[in-house]
């Protein structure tokens, strides 16, 4: 993959992100609705927001921009400022690891600056038009909330020489977490809470709360930095281990 990528001209990378992009979103719609089949019984929301007109435009607009920021991170890497490297399991892991948290703490900062009082209106609002949510909630934001959440992976990666195993594993959390907090349902059992590790990851309880009350749950991945910074929802843990 990467010996293809390297030696394709940008309209051909555009065009392979583009398309990837597109996937990427069918992936998610399509797992979105087979949770909230599967997990029915398990409802955070009694209902999936109306899909409207304007955010359909807008979740494929996301789309558009997701590819215009893979291309812009394509070009940094082809002119040496993005390092790409091979390694095994371990490092795969480490670099796994890391770029999960530090994304974690620049979304979570970034996701409180959008709830900044003069900030909000103009950017986050849109996303919070869904008080619920649905299969494409994830991608319904505005254009300039998806350039800024492109543009710290880039600020990442230009930052650390990441493995290409462990930026491909990354994007597949993304995408998973995204998918799973924005789908209504709670597919992780209660028995999370009472397990160190899995109780601090971040579940579509945590999301949900979030869409209901705009002062807590800002993190993403996981819990930690609504824990750190006194912005957990103080019912979270009730709530979490209180659906059937």
């Amino acid at each position: 993959m990467i010996e293809y990528l390297w030696s394709r001209s940008v309209w051909q990378a555009s065009c392979f992100f583009l398309i990837a992009n597109v996937l990427i979103f069918a992936v998610s719609v399509s797992l979105c609705w087979a949770m909230g089949v599967a997990f029915k019984k398990r409802r955070v929301f009694d209902r999936w927001e109306p899909l409207r007109g304007i955010e359909a435009v807008a979740a494929g607009a996301a789309v558009g921009l997701n590819a215009a920021v893979s291309v812009a991170g394509w070009c940094f890497w082809k002119e040496g400022w993005i390092e790409v490297r091979q390694a095994g399991p371990v490092a795969f892991l480490v670099d796994l690891l890391f770029m999960t948290l530090a994304m974690d703490f620049g979304m979570y900062v970034f996701h409180r600056l959008a709830h900044v009082r003069l900030i909000y209106p103009w950017l986050h609002s849109f996303h919070h038009h869904h008080e619920t949510t649905n299969p494409i909630s994830l991608f319904v934001l505005h254009p300039a909330e998806v350039i800024g959440f492109g543009g710290l992976m880039i600020g990442f990666l230009l930052l650390y020489p990441m493995s290409f195993a462990g930026l491909m594993g990354y994007l597949g959390l993304n995408v998973l977490f995204g998918t799973i907090g924005h789908s209504g349902v709670e597919p992780f059992p209660a028995v999370f809470s009472r397990i160190p590790f899995l109780k601090n990851l971040g579940t579509s309880t945590f999301h949900a709360e979030h869409h209901e009350s705009q002062h807590y749950n800002f993190g993403f991945y996981t819990l930690i930095w609504d824990k750190l910074f006194n912005t957990l929802d103080p019912d979270y843990d009730r709530r979490f281990r209180q659906i059937p």
